[in-house]
């Protein structure tokens, strides 16, 4: 799993930065639940750094609370706020550096940013305090995390299956798996076993899912029927043309490559690893392959790079161009 960050009621300044939306609520929680621990009840405070000055800063930091409590003043967007200047020439970032050095007591200051520029800042900070670096779990640590975390967080047992199926489809955002998460276990009660079949019931079809679905209706060869399953994916799902069009584009690249493997003497298992050709799906292509020449496959696969090339160039729609290929697909496979 990733690596975690150690806090303490000690530190008096902290940088966490990073991409991960989920985790930095996290952590934050978590550095403020230890300052909890030392100092009883905390005030947090919370700044837009593109829009706060530093003299708001200091003194919010520097004064005390009404009540007494001590202080976590979060700065947003702390990226932004480092880089812009004081009224005088002296820039916010060397500011926050002479901070660093020598902060203020009563109060931890918490900088927070999805981009970071290290620099002497980091250093003045570690010594203080705390730079963590969000990192962005692997497919492997979030299937890993969606199991965990739906059962400590939402009291159910996710299905190792099902896990695996739910990253492939949200992707690596913890923030938008653990609302899925969310979903299932309120989809599934009283029961507390999320399935696979719960996912696939529940959770829509990826982006790129769904683009592949018009290879399969492709290799159907009903014009109509993938006529009808482009205009579903461009008008209902909102599909990118660009991200169907490289869908159109690959089967026909991996249909001229299985042709030119058959006629060079591979074995169909040799083909699928290659290609990494799977179920039906790769079935059909491997048919198809085995029917038609090398050339005949070839010269699909160069009319539509061409028309995708045409499409990138505005001089061809690119619905149009989508529409073209399709129907060239289509043909080929009922020759």
């Amino acid at each position: 799993m990733a690596k975690q960050p150690t806090f303490s009621a000690s530190m008096h300044i902290a940088i966490i930065h990073g991409k991960e939306p989920f985790l930095m609520t996290r952590y934050t929680n978590d550095f403020e639940s230890k300052l909890k621990e030392e100092h009883g009840d905390v005030d947090r405070v919370v700044f837009d750094g593109s829009t706060v000055d530093l003299a708001t800063i200091l003194d919010e930091v520097r004064t005390l609370d009404l009540m007494m409590r001590y202080k976590l003043v979060i700065v947003d967007n702390a990226d932004a706020f480092l880089a812009s200047k004081d009224t005088g020439k002296t820039s916010n970032r060397q500011a926050m550096e002479r901070y660093a050095e020598s902060p203020v007591q009563s109060a931890t200051l918490l900088l927070r940013a999805t981009t970071w520029r290290p620099g002497k800042l980091d250093k003045a900070v570690a010594k203080k305090g705390v730079v963590f670096k969000l990192q962005n779990l692997s497919e492997h640590d979030s299937v890993r995390w969606c199991v965990g975390r739906c059962g400590k967080e939402h009291g159910c047992t996710l299905d190792a299956q099902a896990a695996q199926l739910l990253v492939h489809r949200i992707g690596l955002s913890l923030t938008r798996l653990d609302s899925e998460l969310g979903k299932l276990s309120a989809k599934v009660a009283p029961s507390t076993t999320i399935t696979k079949a719960d996912v696939v019931e529940m959770v829509g079809l990826s982006r790129e899912e769904q683009a592949w679905e018009i290879q399969t209706m492709l290799l159907s060869g009903n014009s109509g029927a993938a006529m009808s399953k482009l205009g579903e994916l461009l008008d209902v799902s909102r599909q990118p043309r660009e991200l169907l069009m490289w869908s159109v584009v690959d089967l026909t690249r991996r249909l001229s490559a299985a042709a030119s493997m058959f006629q060079s003497g591979s074995s169909p298992a040799e083909i699928r690893k290659s290609l990494k050709l799977f179920g039906d799906g790769g079935n059909k292509i491997l048919a198809l392959a085995k029917q038609r020449t090398p050339t005949q496959l070839a010269n699909l696969f160069t009319e539509a790079v061409a028309v995708d090339a045409r499409t990138r160039s505005g001089l061809l729609d690119g619905r149009r161009g989508l529409e073209l290929v399709a129907m060239r697909v289509c043909r080929e496979v009922n020759n």
